[in-house]
């Protein structure tokens, strides 16, 4: 098939662009300063620390600097994972982890450190200033987390004794001195409760066949947690020492799962209404061939629905689904195939990705009539949801296709799909300025036209 050099475009309009050093991001967060300076951070997918872009003018872009990641000691670098970062109350937190073979192409078993650092970025929004950490030992150490603001951070992370990540509260009141305060878990992760009581390695077929908590985001003291193979699950964190299950909304099966990642990834509160949007994980094509006969990522045979769904929350105890988005459009000019499940007739898992979520600063765009997402292979994709149960896509925006890799393994095996463009992350700041970041790309600033 044809590489795309131009980006695919409906009612959206390119602002800027930074390649981000040639190292792609991840997570992304904003920080807006006391002199209406705007910072953009990008955590890393594959390298050990962060970029840092002024983005004051999206226009013309500012990249600082990439700003290394710290070792906790000389023989932690390359095993090394930096995929999430977020900010507010002039703090970054940022997660650190392992790296994985299958997602990396890095050897297993390299040493790393898992958990969260704190930083303080007020000082010098270009130089962040180590202030803390906490560890979480075991699995993956941390992948995701939620912070927006205050004392506490949520965090999806390992634990000993636990299979997976579960939710560990932890109070940064005292950044250098971080402590849990409470944590909650499923069952069946509790390895006590388990025959020979053997954690299953991060990213295993057993791992992602077993519970474990992806994402969790906190508004009004309910935590809105996506637990794969368990679902949709509400939390009262009212009391910091004892969360309690308020509901659950079983997704897998019949979504998610197989060949894509987690079987649910990501929940939000939309605005003040009582819904909830909750979506599922696809997976990025460039891991998948037809001639690919072994390991978690061979030839596809089967593959359950992924998708984007609105969740009623009238009665927290009873979630119910209530809508699922459209399948994204596909453009005229598109040079890929008639859809996006098989891409230059390699079959993929296809689903959506991170979503932008306003919970926290108010340097973002706060509205509760719109959702972005960064929807892989299908680029990013912004929806009307003014009607919970009639969502309509409204805009998109897929990147060219890259030209080189950026990162691969020596023999090229980790990516062996087609070289098409994937997006990441979405955010959307108080100016209505969008960042998308990618796969084997730079971040690209865009500004919706309606």
């Amino acid at each position: 098939m044809t590489q795309r050099k131009e980006p695919l475009i409906k009612n959206m309009e390119l602002i800027g662009y930074d390649d981000l050093n040639g190292k792609p991001g991840f997570q992304m967060a904003l920080y807006r300063t006391k002199d209406q300076k705007y910072y953009l951070y990008t955590a890393s997918f594959r390298h050990n620390g962060w970029n840092i872009v002024e983005v004051t003018d999206p226009a013309h872009p500012r990249n600082v600097k990439w700003m290394e990641g710290p070792c906790i000691d000389e023989t932690i670098h390359d095993g090394q994972g930096t995929p999430k970062i977020q900010i507010a109350d002039d703090k970054m937190i940022t997660a650190h982890g392992g790296t994985m073979k299958e997602l990396h192409g890095t050897e297993p078993g390299l040493p790393y450190w898992g958990g969260i650092m704190i930083w303080d970025i007020a000082e010098d929004p270009e130089n962040p200033k180590l202030l803390g950490k906490f560890e979480c030992p075991g699995g993956a150490g941390v992948h995701r987390f939620f912070y927006g603001g205050g004392d506490y951070v949520y965090v999806t992370g390992n634990a000993s004794g636990f299979n997976g990540f579960i939710l560990r509260i932890v109070d940064i009141s005292d950044p250098a001195n971080p402590i849990e305060t409470g944590r909650f878990w499923m069952d069946e992760q509790y390895l006590n409760n388990k025959l020979g009581g053997n954690a299953a390695r991060y990213g295993s077929a057993d791992s992602l066949a077993s519970p474990f908590l992806h994402a969790n985001v906190v508004k009004d003291d309910i935590c809105y947690c996506t637990y794969a193979n368990k679902g949709f699950v509400l939390l009262d964190v009212k009391d910091k020492t004892s969360p309690k299950l308020i509901g659950c909304l079983p997704l897998n099966p019949p979504f998610g799962g197989g060949a894509a990642g987690a079987p649910v990834h990501t929940a939000m509160p939309l605005g003040d209404r009582p819904y909830a949007i909750v979506t599922t994980e696809g997976e990025r094509v460039r891991y998948f061939s037809n001639e690919a006969t072994e390991g978690l990522f061979k030839k596809i045979k089967t593959q359950a629905m992924n998708m984007i769904g609105v969740v009623e929350l009238t009665d927290l105890e009873n979630p119910s689904l209530i809508s699922i988005f459209p399948y994204p459009e596909v453009p005229e000019g598109y040079t890929h195939g008639e859809n996006f499940n098989i891409v230059d007739d390699v079959r993929c898992p296809f689903g959506p990705h991170n979503m932008f979520d306003a919970m926290g600063p108010d340097w973002y765009e706060n509205r509760g009539d719109r959702v972005y997402n960064a929807h892989f292979n299908a680029g990013l994709r912004v929806y009307d949801v003014s009607d919970p149960y009639v969502p309509k896509e409204i805009a998109y925006f897929l990147p060219p296709d890259p030209e080189k890799d950026l990162f691969t393994n020596e023999d090229n095996s980790l990516t062996p799909g087609p070289r098409v463009a994937i997006t990441e992350d979405v955010l959307v700041d108080d100016r209505g300025y969008i960042y998308v970041d990618t796969f084997m790309d730079g971040v690209y600033i865009l500004r919706c036209t309606i």
